[in-house]
């Protein structure tokens, strides 16, 4: 936004009513536009009546590129609505297949105010009405408003409603959406004591300067003071859109790499005159996630009486319910194996290599325990989930004693006796399970006391945790858990075999990067039916993937006795033709043989991931193929019978 000698420098704290989308179908302008070709009553028109102001393109078939006192817009024609006087400028522009070009800024003026453009209350509950203000200051409490009891929330953009709906329009009113986590104050996310919690804004409405932004954000330098203006775009009352000019939306120091934008058309999902909130979508590598920052006006804060009981209604939430076991004793000696439970008297847990820690919290809007869903090693890179590297050395040993409801354990150098108390494992000395540290925090679940979160012999899978946080009432409402997986029985375990679909199974010989080769996709994302459904193809660490299959009717050079066996993928192998011919993964077979095993080996340390992106192949190397052919003497794939007798995932012990 431009603004021109103004005669009230108030530009952009405005109303934009118009639709700024790209038509279905258009053409680029020609590539020989420049700029002096784009003026007013040539290129473009502008028409002010009263405090409407009408934008036209006068360029057919060409997409327009407005720069507006209310932001950008690609739309032919529109409309805005100026509610105060000035001089303002708007630039115009066109998308050419040379790519983007402007002409000079065009100034027009608006000779007198018009606050019935601000009839929306939104106006008057964000700035206090004209020639007011309102101050606004991080949520520092729980006020029984907005669900919140601290200054951001985290909330799904898959299922905005937080109710399995999957609504992803985020709109404004809190009947609209709901949090999936509410942390409070956390230590080593935003404690109580952060200096952030002594910032501000303040927004104002002047007759003479127009939408004005006072920021101030704490931080441990002592703070920045910035003074600019606003923009409130309305033109969709059900998701009323936020710029600053000059300034930015509040947040901590902390969260500036989180979210890019601070700036611009920010989402405002509730403002009343006491409660604001503010969405803004997480960038970094932990990838989309709104953020919910939460404010409390600075007279409601200093006198919360003033706050309506009926806002009360805002907080439908379902209490802490803790998990609960009808005999935990023995389901922590249960091992599942095939087509059978077995009782132990003795049993180990591991660490689970991928995702060792996590965190559990109680969702209150739905009544479940949530996690973040860590599963692989690279969800540990962040500065408050540092990495731990003693997950293949961790052992955990339980078993029975001769005394009635206690039970021995052992866990590295420390044996100790525990009790089973309700849904806690209560240990006679302080155990510890994992510690991992970076240069910013450390993680440590270790105590006498584990909650435990989940116990399932067929998952294999046991979750302990530690209290990380309480809600309002003191109750424990997160915890920092370790991922445990139970030792299965060595004569009972095997492989997980995956189902194939040999309907679809489509060869061909072609040509790859110099390798000519008879190949069969069991996934992928180009082309063809998956034979495999290859979000099972989840391989952890020190795990392969080893695929049978037979084929029957190639024709080979005489005295052609082997070939070459690979696999191409582009997560592990990450190769293809020749390359993957030479890799260390590739291996010789008989031209004589019809039955083949071929293994990947996910030996990345990480486990790989396989998903929609992903590519599994096998491929023969065919140089010395020389039929069957078809009717033109061409090497006729169709003529070759190929059937993949398993896939199977196993575990290299």
């Amino acid at each position: 936004m431009k603004f021109k000698s103004l005669i009230y420098p108030i530009a952009a704290c405005l109303l934009f009513m118009v639709s700024a989308c790209l038509p279905e179908e258009h053409s680029l302008g020609e590539a020989t536009y420049v700029s002096d070709d784009l003026v007013h009553d040539i290129a473009y028109k502008v028409t002010v009546d009263g405090n409407t102001v009408t934008l036209q393109s006068l360029i057919e078939g060409a997409v327009a590129l407005w720069e507006t006192p209310q932001g950008r817009s690609q739309s032919s024609t529109m409309k805005i609505d100026l509610p105060f006087a000035g001089t303002y400028e708007v630039t115009f522009g066109i998308l050419t297949d040379a790519g983007p070009v402007y002409g000079a800024p065009y100034s027009f003026e608006v000779t007198e105010n018009d606050f019935g453009m601000l009839s929306d209350e939104i106006w008057s509950n964000l700035a206090g009405g004209v020639e007011s203000s309102r101050k606004w200051i991080p949520m520092n409490a729980n006020y029984g408003i907005g669900r919140c009891t601290g200054p951001v929330m985290y909330m799904s953009p898959d299922d905005v409603k937080n109710d399995g709906s999957g609504m992803k329009d985020l709109l404004f009113g809190s009947d609209n959406w709901t949090p999936n986590w509410d942390p409070g104050f956390q230590d080593w996310l935003i404690p109580a004591s952060d200096p952030y919690m002594d910032s501000y804004m303040t927004f104002g409405l002047s007759a003479t300067d127009g939408c004005t932004a006072e920021v101030f954000r704490n931080d441990a330098n002592g703070g920045t003071l910035m003074k600019g203006k606003f923009v409130l775009n309305v033109s969709n009352p059900k998701q009323p859109l936020l710029t600053f000019e000059n300034c930015y939306s509040l947040h901590n120091a902390s969260f500036d790499s989180v979210c890019e934008n601070y700036t611009m058309n920010l989402n405002i999902i509730e403002c009343t005159p006491y409660l604001l909130q503010i969405a803004t979508m997480r960038t970094n590598s932990e990838g989309p996630w709104w953020l919910v920052w939460n404010f409390i006006s600075a007279e409601a804060a200093a006198d919360p009486s003033i706050l309506p009981k009926e806002e009360s209604g805002l907080l439908t939430t379902i209490p802490v319910a803790e998990p609960e076991y009808e005999d935990l004793a023995t389901d922590l000696f249960t091992i599942s194996g095939s087509g059978a439970y077995y009782q132990a008297t003795a049993t180990t847990y591991l660490m689970n290599g991928d995702a060792p820690y996590d965190w559990m919290w109680w969702n209150e809007a739905t009544g479940a325990w949530e996690s973040n869903g860590f599963d692989s090693v690279d969800d540990y890179s962040a500065n408050w989930t540092p990495a731990f590297t003693g997950a293949d050395d961790f052992e955990m040993t339980l078993a029975t004693t001769s005394k009635a409801g206690e039970y021995s354990c052992t866990v590295g150098a420390v044996t100790t006796t525990f009790t089973v108390e309700g849904n806690k494992m209560v240990f006679a000395d302080e155990v510890t399970l994992l510690s991992a540290s970076n240069d910013y925090t450390t993680v440590e679940v270790k105590g006498t006391e584990f909650t435990v979160m989940k116990v399932s012999a067929d998952d294999a899978v046991v979750v302990l945790g530690v209290p990380a946080g309480t809600d309002a009432t003191g109750t424990v409402n997160k915890y920092l858990c370790a991922n445990l997986t139970i030792k299965p029985i060595s004569s009972e375990s095997g492989p997980v075999a995956l189902v194939v679909d040999n309907s679809v199974i489509s060869p061909y010989f072609e040509t790859n990067n110099n390798a000519y080769q008879y190949r069969f996709d069991l996934y992928n994302p180009w082309g063809g039916t998956p034979m495999i459904d290859i979000t099972k193809a989840k391989l952890k660490k020190n795990q392969k993937m080893v695929i049978k299959f037979k084929v029957e009717g190639l024709e080979w050079n005489e005295g052609v006795t082997t070939t070459k066996l690979a696999i191409s993928d582009n997560l592990i192998v990450n190769c293809w033709g020749a390359d993957v011919f030479a890799h260390a993964t590739a291996i010789d077979v008989s031209t004589s043989a019809t039955e083949h095993t071929i293994e990947l080996v996910n030996n990345t340390g990480a486990t790989a991931n396989f998903e929609g992106t992903s590519c599994i192949s096998v491929c023969l190397l065919a140089e010395d193929v020389v039929g069957p052919v078809d009717a033109d003497g061409a090497i006729d794939a169709s003529q070759v019978t190929t059937e993949v007798l398993s896939v199977e995932i196993h575990t290299i012990q």
